[in-house]
């Protein structure tokens, strides 16, 4: 049996599904359930949800343990794949329970330079048989490539997902080795921005100009930016400016539970941008449905 096959009986083997489908994993003494984070569009007509980022959610004797905490306790880099990929099927088997139709899905994609190209390529084969089972278009699916040193794998990757139609994003722009260099090796349809960097660059009046330079010059090369990490009108404000085609941060929607209720709704952004950058729930600033 080749590695990636044992693998995907590894993982199939650690998940449990409850009584309305809901899928969780197992991994020692926790239990891994996935949490979905709206992403919203930026139109005139307000900020429109258009998908959702798959994120764990680690608990231990019920209780959520925070994510850092729990894969530092992921030890061996056997065991990292493992529960790298666990989480990874979870959200793409969980992703019906949104209810919701059309919604685009980022996860990240996890590929050992180790484990070789044949292993890599294996494991999007049996990701794909995944959206079949569930009835989820390829299409929909936006894979975030994680940080791995073997750049020939990460181009033979991205081809191969790019072949099934499951399109490119590259995560934490703007830190780490994630560069315009490596944005132009790989190729995205999207970039998302990370979310620390936007908000120190947000505090900056210059460093938000060029900003607005940056995403210009990546949507004139046919991506689409996403900016993660927005927390308060202040930087909803800045990130709007920059023309981004998409927005993401806890001041727009929390992460949840998968089978929570998903508002659909429009977040109409001018209670966001009351006088003195006055926050109000988000509740009020919601539109009727359309």
């Amino acid at each position: 049996m080749t590695e990636a096959a044992t693998l995907a009986q590894r993982i199939d083997q650690a998940i449990l599904v409850d009584e309305v489908g809901i899928e969780t994993g197992r991994y020692g003494p926790y239990h891994l359930k996935t949490l979905y984070q709206p992403i919203y569009r930026n139109t005139r007509e307000g900020l429109k949800p258009c998908g959702v980022e798959g994120l764990a959610g680690p608990q231990r004797e019920g209780q959520p343990v925070a994510t850092r905490a729990f894969f530092a306790d992921v030890a061996a880099t056997e065991d990292r794949l493992f529960v790298e990929n666990l989480c990874q099927t979870l959200h793409v088997r969980n992703y019906p329970n949104t209810g919701v139709d059309g919604l685009m899905l980022f996860i990240k994609h996890y590929a050992n330079a180790d484990l070789g190209l044949d292993a890599a390529l294996a494991h999007v084969d049996e990701m794909v048989k995944f959206l079949a089972d569930v009835s989820v278009d390829p299409a929909l699916l936006v894979c975030e490539i994680a940080e791995t040193a073997d750049e020939g794998l990460m181009t033979e990757l991205a081809a191969e997902l790019r072949k099934h139609r499951i399109r490119i994003a590259v995560d934490d722009f703007g830190v780490g080795r994630s560069t315009l260099s490596r944005v132009r090796l790989l190729n995205p349809e999207v970039v998302k921005v990370d979310g620390g960097w936007f908000r120190r660059i947000a505090e900056v009046a210059m460093a938000a100009k060029l900003l607005n330079s940056l995403v210009d010059a990546l949507q004139r090369e046919g991506r689409e930016v996403l900016i993660q990490g927005i927390e308060t009108a202040a930087q909803l404000r800045v990130a709007m400016g920059t023309g981004a085609d998409f927005l993401q941060g806890y001041l727009l929607g929390r992460p949840k539970l998968a089978g929570s209720l998903f508002d659909i709704r429009p977040v109409h952004i001018e209670g966001l941008f009351a006088s003195g950058e006055r926050v109000v729930p988000l509740s009020a600033s919601r539109g009727r449905p359309r």
